[in-house]
């Protein structure tokens, strides 16, 4: 627990709808900072100079085994302006998706023992806003005149309340997805290298040609809906379909057009070989410079625009193609889906001025910089380039993609296709149960693909759920 708090319980709410963890929300009751008022009354980072030492906790991506990594280089940074000012990074991961991975941090606000604040997956920060654990940041960003208009339109609604529309988040980063190919494998079978799959039916048929058997045993899989970023999401959407009332209160996985992309996923599956076989090949898969599509053993895949990146760092030499996803048509508009990263405040904690004053920093041009320099000199080490990936405030990032050309053509071309294609994206379903609704739609997809179910079955089941911990949540929304 930070210095100087006490646990306080305040009132009963689920805060994991569908988990096993749910209980009573622990406030963190810390009274007012040192020298009384509101938090941020200190007026920005010239306040801090003059504060006792004090201790800020951050959860979020867990440091490397080794070396550093891009928030570690802006704490440091911090802590060389501010040296009353102690940062703790925690080892605790709060950036995942579902409801287990939202277990720990769960766990700590029960307890009442949580960070000060923490880098969570934005989708599932409004579910969390609801349940009354983030500390809304309207006031401190008004006291500061901090400018909103600088993050990107479309991702916005992922960092505001569902029911009272206040900020919660400062939103890190974001993306949207590609197709990638190897151009090495496109001519091994004889297809165009300079030709990616525009429409389902090409990527079913390149897959299953760029698909290399050894007898039984795969050598080489053209694709996998079950690698990268080829979620079930984008494919219900590019078909008409979603997966919850405009409203937010009814779950709509079991619709017609969701259950034809879940099925054409699950006969994509059969085509290259079936679950089994497929994910025996995957045990061989590793990470990094062992990437499967860097290694050969993958042909395509749909991953963000920052993939570019880990190429640059890895393989520069690689000769690949990116585009826009595969439509289901020809003739479709364009569509893609984004989504990263938001610096969450944990309500009740003290010091949240200090704490603010740092998710300010870590978010901002002199932040990045110094983030940015850090991983392009660790890329360097690696023999490799670095590539920026989107930060979500679009004037920023054309002055980061303009200072880290890497000079290869196939690297550059990413961020020139990824960054129009943010007027063809689109963000999940903002959801009062977010981390419920991401089960179901993946648990659908694994169920569906692996034929444990029908694609129907998969969606209808999942959907009982979801609409159960919807009920209950809107339930318990005060009127």
């Amino acid at each position: 627990m930070p210095v100087g708090c006490a646990r306080v319980r305040r009132r009963t709410v689920v805060l994991s709808a569908g988990a096993s963890a749910a209980g009573s929300v622990v406030a963190v009751a810390c009274g007012p900072r040192e020298g009384g008022g509101p938090a941020g009354a200190q007026g920005g980072q010239g306040g801090l100079a003059g504060r006792k030492p004090v201790a800020i906790e951050y959860w979020g991506n867990p440091p490397p085994a080794e070396g550093k990594n891009f928030q570690m280089d802006v704490f440091d940074a911090f802590q060389a302006k501010y040296p009353n000012v102690k940062v703790t990074y925690g080892a605790t991961k709060t950036d995942g998706q579902g409801v287990a991975a939202v277990t720990a941090i769960t766990a700590a606000i029960v307890a009442g023992n949580p960070p000060h604040f923490v880098r969570f997956d934005r989708f599932q920060s409004p579910a969390f806003a609801a349940k009354g654990v983030w500390q809304q940041l309207d006031d401190l960003a008004k006291a500061d005149k901090f400018d909103w208009g600088r993050f990107a339109p479309l991702i916005v609604p992922e960092a505001r309340g569902i029911t009272d529309g206040k900020w919660y988040a400062l939103i890190q980063n974001t993306d949207n997805r590609l197709v990638y190919w190897s151009k090495e494998a496109f001519q091994d079978v004889g297809l165009d290298p300079e030709k990616g799959p525009a429409t389902w039916d090409e990527l079913r048929q390149m897959a299953i040609r760029l698909t290399k058997r050894s007898g039984t045993t795969i050598e080489r899989l053209g694709f996998s809906t079950e690698y990268g970023q080829a979620h079930y999401h984008m494919f219900a959407w590019q078909n008409g379909g979603g997966f919850q009332s405009p409203d937010g209160k009814r779950g709509t996985l079991p619709l017609g057009v969701n259950q034809e992309a879940l099925q054409w996923m699950a006969d994509l599956m059969k085509d290259l070989g079936g679950y089994q076989v497929t994910e025996e090949f995957r045990k061989g898969w590793g990470t990094n410079a062992q990437d499967p599509f860097l290694t050969g053993q993958v042909a395509m895949l749909y991953s963000g625009g920052g993939f570019a990146g880990t190429v640059a760092r890895y393989r520069p030499d690689m000769k690949f193609g990116a585009a826009q996803p595969p439509l289901r048509k020809a003739g479709d508009k364009p569509l893609t889906w984004s989504g990263g990263f938001s610096y969450n405040l944990v309500k009740g904690t003290r010091d949240q001025d200090v704490a603010w004053e740092l998710m300010k920093f870590l978010i901002s041009e002199e932040g990045y910089a110094i983030g940015d320099e850090g991983d392009s000199q660790r890329a360097r080490q690696s023999s490799g380039f670095f590539v920026p990936g989107m930060s979500g405030q679009p004037e920023m990032d054309k002055k980061r993609y303009a200072k880290y050309k890497t000079n290869i053509a196939a690297v550059d071309k990413v961020a020139e296709i990824a960054v129009p294609l943010m007027q063809y994206s689109r963000v999940r379903e903002p959801s009062i149960v977010a981390q419920v609704l991401w089960d179901a739609v993946k648990n659908s997809q694994k169920e569906a693909v692996s034929q444990a179910k029908s694609a129907t079955q998969a969606l209808e089941d999942n959907q009982a759920i979801l609409q159960k911990a919807l009920d209950e949540a809107w339930a318990n929304v005060p009127k």
